[in-house]
């Protein structure tokens, strides 16, 4: 697609949108390999569970609006306000590391919903961008890629954080999050330029009706209850163990390393063999990883972990093909609408998984818990694999309009 003087280029979406996932998911991992650390936690799943739940209901009560928001005013200034709550976030954080009690468990929160409030604006805004720059033909790609960015965040994150804090303490990695905030910041203010839209305040129920709006909503937040069940207990788990922070940091780093090499193989598999195979296949793979994750032997645990990072991005990747193909079902296409639908999705399984993962738990012990949730991801796959037969690959979907129209060429 060819870009019209002062309008945002496709590379320069593509990169910014990178960037800003990136650095959204590295603020979001570096609070792992800190969990077994924090006063305010003291050990306590549930209260683990707590803290990473805020995010998912800071971002589950921001999404709506955000959206409707995009589709009035296009994605560039949801795209610079995110920006405040992430600043907002880093301060937070590094003034409350080191607290205890209520209090200090509290303003954690807070800083962990400020950040969930920035997700909304950055993820709903950011896809969006990429959905308007690009042709059909190439969003698929693209999103994949995007959708790497946030591996390599979530790899990065826990990684640089466990050493820096082994190193410095525990508030040394917010002074690295504050600079790449700014440069986050730079990129947003200067690449980022007004994209036309047509106004389509669309509402929620308009899309019910979609394309396959039901298998995108269950693998959403499938996908997103499998990077999220472990967050808040396997840490303390591993902790238990003997692992210090850097390597509680290395082995969620390479969770994430190996579902960011995951990400666009997947997206291939899923224009091949259709989006219910390719989830299976995730479910599959987190099956097996949580029965691994919550066994006493470290080396057993460490492989867990990282295959139920490969297996959250199996199961996400369809999904970044099928919310394309439902916004695009109406005209004008309601890409704010469609991409606040998966956000609400996800955080749905970002919400509820850490809840019951800190519940059970602290009831019944880590083992028990990632037992229960391996014969749960067991039966989904039975289940998406009886359907399978019955969803068609992507490409297969026939002609939609924006195949006449690509997103951002206005007839």
């Amino acid at each position: 697609m060819t870009a019209s003087p002062g309008a945002t280029r496709p590379g320069a979406a593509a990169a910014v949108v990178i960037l800003a996932l990136a650095v959204d998911m590295f603020l979001y991992g570096s609070l792992v390999p800190l969990v077994p650390l924090l006063p305010a936690v003291g050990g306590s799943p549930g209260a683990a569970g707590a803290l990473f739940a805020a995010y998912a209901i800071a971002l589950l009560v921001v999404t709506p609006l955000i959206g409707r928001w995009v589709d009035r005013v296009g994605p560039r200034t949801p795209m610079l306000s995110g920006l405040l709550g992430l600043a907002a976030a880093t301060v937070l954080f590094a003034a409350t590391v080191e607290l205890g009690g209520f209090t200090g468990l509290v303003l954690l929160m807070a800083a962990r919903a400020a950040q969930g409030a920035a997700a909304a604006a950055t993820w709903t805004a950011g896809l969006v961008l990429i959905a308007v720059t690009h042709r059909p033909e190439r969003r698929g790609p693209v999103l994949g890629f995007a959708l790497s960015a946030c591996g390599i965040g979530v790899l990065l994150g826990p990684l640089v954080t466990g050493v820096l804090t082994d190193m410095f303490g525990p508030r040394a990695p917010f002074l690295l999050i504050a600079a790449l905030i700014a440069v986050d910041a730079v990129a947003r203010i200067v690449f980022i330029k007004p994209v036309p839209v047509r106004p389509n305040p669309t509402p929620l129920r308009a899309l019910a009706g979609g394309p396959q709006v039901g298998l995108l909503i269950g693998l959403t937040a499938l996908g997103a209850a499998a990077a999220a069940f472990p967050e808040p207990v396997l840490p303390l788990h591993l902790a238990g163990l003997g692992l210090g922070p850097s390597a509680i940091g290395l082995v969620f780093g390479a969770a994430a390393l190996a579902g960011a090499i995951a990400a666009p193989l997947a997206g291939l598999a899923t224009t091949r063999f259709g989006p219910g195979r390719v989830a299976a296949a995730g479910t599959l793979v987190a099956a097996i990883g949580l029965g691994l994750s919550g066994v006493g032997l470290a080396g057993w645990s460490v492989a867990g972990v990282v295959l139920i990072g490969v297996a959250s991005q199996l199961v996400l990747a369809p999904t970044l093909v099928l919310i394309g193909v439902l916004a695009e079902h109406i005209r004008p296409p309601a890409y704010g609408t469609a991409y606040a639908l998966y956000n609400l999705a996800y955080t749905g399984g970002l919400m509820l998984a850490p809840l019951v993962a800190g519940t059970v738990a602290g009831l019944a012990g880590v083992p028990v818990a990632t037992m229960l949730a391996a014969a749960g991801a067991a039966i989904t796959t039975v289940v998406l694999l009886r359907r399978a037969h019955g969803v068609r690959p992507a490409g297969e979907h026939g002609s939609h309009p924006a195949e006449e129209h690509p997103p951002g060429a206005h007839p």
